[in-house]
């Protein structure tokens, strides 16, 4: 079984075609997750999810080195560099990426780094505060739907 699913994958890798980016993309890929600070909101992000995991398990605090060892094994910046540099060269033509780092340099991309941490904790307090406001509707919407003899 081992064999027929190395076999699979080997012959999908192999019909997939090549693409080897452009080194100007990769070098104005690179320049952008500079400019706008990756390695350091990558931190903030693998740090937030990390609270919450010892957050929603009591347990987890035994273990917070292993799971701090764990995200700086598998999550940290140099281990998704190179994909993340794959990702926006694909996503992006070189001009795009210069750009983008251009504006991530200004001052109003300067504050909306500086900004977005509050702003985003802000906006998933809204929609959770909001969800929790109308979810009374949704329930009586689905209870609606059901047949007779399911409720």
């Amino acid at each position: 079984m081992k064999r027929i699913l190395g076999g699979a994958l080997l012959g999908l890798c192999l019909a997939m075609p090549a693409q080897a980016l452009d080194e100007d993309a990769v070098a104005a890929a690179r320049d952008l997750l500079e400019a706008s600070r990756t390695e350091q909101m990558l931190g903030m992000v693998t740090e937030q999810i990390k609270a919450n995991i010892l957050v929603a398990d009591p347990d987890a605090g035994a273990h917070a080195e292993v799971i701090s060892q764990f995200f700086a094994e598998h999550l940290g910046y140099q281990q998704l560099e190179a994909d993340l540099i794959t990702l926006y060269a694909e996503a992006f033509t070189t001009g795009e990426l210069r750009e983008l780092a251009h504006f991530y340099r200004s001052p109003v991309g300067q504050k909306s780094l500086d900004l977005m941490p509050e702003l985003m904790q802000k906006s998933n307090a809204l929609t959770l505060r909001k969800l929790q406001e109308n979810l009374p509707k949704l329930e009586a919407q689905l209870r609606a739907l059901e047949t007779p003899e399911q409720q």
